[in-house]
């Protein structure tokens, strides 16, 4: 679901567009979305917002995208890959913002994730993109066996 929510990276309150956040992997998901809750405390995580989640494919017509976890962009940006990744999220954010408003008119932010090195999508509801998604609901959490093999393997608990 588009959004503009502000404890999300890239989201800045000003964003002239909602933001849909895309993972590589199942695993990628799950971290970006519940890696906080595992790092914070004692391995928990919320019943409810595990319970409250499902997963879907998403196919992803081509786009301009802002590559920051490119090294070139970065200096172009003179920004540090850390700031980006900071849990202090005023730097990502105001990046947000700018490649909204950059006149190139980007699609998507692709980013690293903070905990894999795998790559994801900040994808920006610009000129129709919902119409231009092909979405398949894979299934709730608590369906999926690759979302319950991680939260085994990461020894959290749902309270």
């Amino acid at each position: 679901m588009f959004g503009k929510i502000s404890h999300h990276r890239f989201s800045h309150p000003k964003c002239p567009f909602p933001l849909l956040y895309l993972g590589a992997s199942i695993q990628t998901c799950l971290w970006e979305y519940f890696g906080d809750d595992v790092f914070q405390g004692k391995r928990t995580i919320s019943s409810g917002k595990w319970r409250g989640c499902c997963l879907s494919q998403i196919v992803v017509p081509e786009l301009k995208v802002c590559g920051v976890s490119l090294e070139r962009t970065r200096d172009a940006m003179s920004v540090d890959r850390t700031s980006l990744l900071a849990a202090d999220l005023s730097i990502p954010q105001a990046w947000g913002l700018a490649v909204q408003e950059h006149p190139t008119e980007f699609e998507a932010i692709k980013y690293s994730s903070r905990f894999l090195d795998q790559p994801c999508l900040a994808l920006f509801d610009r000129g129709g993109m919902k119409l231009k998604l092909r979405a398949r609901e894979l299934g709730a959490l608590t369906d999926l066996d690759a979302a319950v093999d991680w939260l085994d393997d990461r020894r959290a608990a749902l309270v």
